[in-house]
């Protein structure tokens, strides 16, 4: 039986006990009653002290699940996965853990046999799969509204204004729907009804693609389209939450209100399990009556895919004058940017055979590209080798299908190896190969870099993305743990709350993040490298940039109190990312 472990926190006044939950974990428990508790999962309560906002549950509802599925706070510090990862988190199959709102919620109904309930995840199950960094709206349901919901729970406060979100959300509910296949869809519409009265036609409507999106008679009925999905799931308990500080506001947003009203006209269920979780705040009279002023707010379209908005990649372009300046800006530091510094890691070779078939397998890869790839796992395997200590546990972070993982597993046997990844197809094909080649020393943790918050010794990333490094090296530093990183997509790198560049205190006297940016773009150049339609010049700027960005990461480490080598991977043409960075904790200036 699966598990769904949600977070709980119970204070006794005058002889009366109320049971508080997070905002996540309430998501979780709304998701898991909508569902009408499914047999084959089972929920457990674990004793927190939460310090974000708190929900009050209404505990009648709870009572007889309380004395049979209470964790204790002695008893959740005995679970590895309970004390590493956030709470909510899904139990899959007894070793696989899953944490992440929308990966838990997602889970909850992926896991149900009614094919109808799994309808709930949209096409092809992709409704809210992007993780957080990587879509605006994934953040939107799991962050924004989840952080602001917090705020106001945790919080006695007098709104001035309707929240940014709300407003938001309302610009969202007016873009043109986007679908995989809104033009059948309209097709369908415009021969069965016109202007929603069903008709018959002689001649049937041909819509062409070519027509503009905009264009297309179909509105929002729900919040990504006309199907109600897990993002309304979500959403629905969130922003009715949010209303309860400004309900007199809710006219002033006809579509939000619009949204509402199919949502409690097309499953009463939404609204009835919502009035059995959740006890009211108590609002000042004041605040149900003041006008409150609405925010300005640019109207930006919350898909994920949105043709208007650029990609990652492509929202920085530079001119090779913008390059030549900011790399001007780091004389006065005075420092040599190189990656030149020796060692051993990729000479002392792995016995492949040991894990054949199955590595040649997994991997799917040509046989020459196979080669680099096992290169760079070598030189990986052995760094973190060199590192280690009988009972570390070590984390693989963006670990794919967990090539480097179960490398470390089987060389460090004593170790326990952490599989972190955020994609469940790939999470489920590393669990796959480990049980093949019988290792026992693994734990399989679904979810984004931030959502660990555990101990460890020693961090691990190969080609982790853009900011994805810069995370993990944050997570290290939380913990004074070693590192062994290979970084990947210079050009990528964008800011986040937790993330800011330059990184290092002694870039920060000289680059802007702007100009850093420059040189971080410029970096992914050295791509090129080896190839027929290589340029030496833009090449070798390309290197330069490469280093220069690493460099910056080594000094940030360094005034954290590691002691860090930047190095290349051995042979430098098995990748052409291919500096390493390897650091250990030495003591804090």
């Amino acid at each position: 039986m699966d598990q769904l472990y949600v977070e709980i926190e119970l204070s006794t006044q005058n002889a009366e006990t109320t049971i508080y939950t997070s905002v996540p974990s309430f998501l979780a428990l709304y998701t898991y009653r909508y569902l009408k508790e499914p047999q084959n999962i089972k929920v457990n309560f674990v004793a927190s002290k939460i310090s974000d906002g708190k929900i009050a549950l209404r505990s009648s509802q709870l009572r007889r699940e309380l004395t049979d599925q209470h964790i204790t706070c002695r008893e959740a510090a005995t679970l590895p996965a309970l004390r590493d990862l956030r709470l909510p988190i899904y139990e899959r199959d007894g070793n696989i853990f899953i944490a992440g709102t929308c990966a838990v919620c997602r889970e909850l109904i992926a896991r149900q046999p009614s094919a109808h309930l799994r309808q709930l995840l949209g096409f092809k199950g992709s409704c809210l799969l992007a993780p957080a960094e990587a879509s605006i709206w994934t953040r939107f349901c799991e962050v924004d509204m989840v952080n602001l919901v917090s705020q106001l729970q945790g919080e006695e406060l007098q709104l001035r204004e309707v929240p940014v979100e709300v407003v938001r959300f309302e610009q969202h509910m007016n873009q043109p729907v986007r679908m995989h296949n809104i033009y059948k869809l309209a097709r369908e519409q415009a021969n069965q009804t016109e202007y929603g009265v069903p008709v018959k036609r002689k001649e049937r409507v041909l819509i062409e693609c070519s027509i503009p999106k905009e264009q297309l008679l179909i509105e929002h009925r729900f919040a990504e389209g006309i199907s109600f999905t897990i993002a309304d799931l979500i959403l629905y308990p969130l922003l009715r939450l949010v209303f309860q500080h400004c309900a007199q506001m809710l006219p002033h947003f006809p579509l939000t209100s619009t949204w509402f009203s199919e949502i409690d006209s097309f499953d009463t269920n939404c609204a009835r399990i919502l009035h059995e979780l959740y006890v009211p705040m108590l609002v000042a009279p004041a605040e149900n009556t003041q006008l409150l002023s609405i925010p300005d707010c640019e109207e930006a379209s919350l898909y994920k895919a949105d043709p208007k908005r650029y990609r990652p990649r492509n929202r920085i372009y530079t001119s090779q004058a913008e390059v030549e300046a900011a790399l001007a800006k780091l004389t006065p530091l005075q420092l040599h940017f190189s990656a030149d510094s020796e060692h051993s890691y990729g000479q002392q070779l792995i016995d492949w055979q040991v894990i054949e078939p199955t590595h040649a397998k997994s991997s799917a890869l040509p046989a020459e590209r196979l080669e680099r790839k096992r290169q760079q796992l070598e030189n990986m395997a052995n760094a973190v080798v060199s590192l280690a200590q009988p009972g570390d546990r070590i984390v693989d972070f963006c670990s794919g299908t967990g090539h480097l993982a179960i490398l470390l597993a089987l060389k460090l046997p004593q170790c326990t190896v952490i599989v972190l990844e955020n994609k469940a197809f790939s999470l489920a094909h590393a669990q796959k190969r480990a049980a093949e080649l019988k290792l026992n020393n693994c734990v399989f943790y679904q979810c984004n870099i931030d959502y660990f918050m555990g101990r460890f010794d020693i961090g691990a990333s190969l080609h982790a993305c853009g900011t994805a490094t810069d995370i993990v090296l944050q997570q290290c530093q939380r913990v004074n743990a070693c590192f062994v990183c290979c970084p990947c997509c210079y050009g990528s790198l964008q800011p986040m709350p937790h993330i800011a560049y330059p990184l290092s205190a002694r870039f920060r006297e000289v680059l802007d993040t702007r100009d850093y940016l420059y040189i971080a773009h410029t970096a992914d150049q050295a791509h090129e490298l080896g190839t027929s339609n290589c340029k030496p010049e833009t090449t070798l700027q390309g290197l330069h940039c490469m280093c220069i960005v690493d460099t910056d990461r080594k000094l940030q480490a360094e005034e954290a109190g590691y002691q860090v080598i930047l190095t290349r991977l051995k042979p430098e043409q098995c990748t052409p990312k291919n500096h390493l960075l390897v650091g250990r904790y030495v003591r804090r200036s």
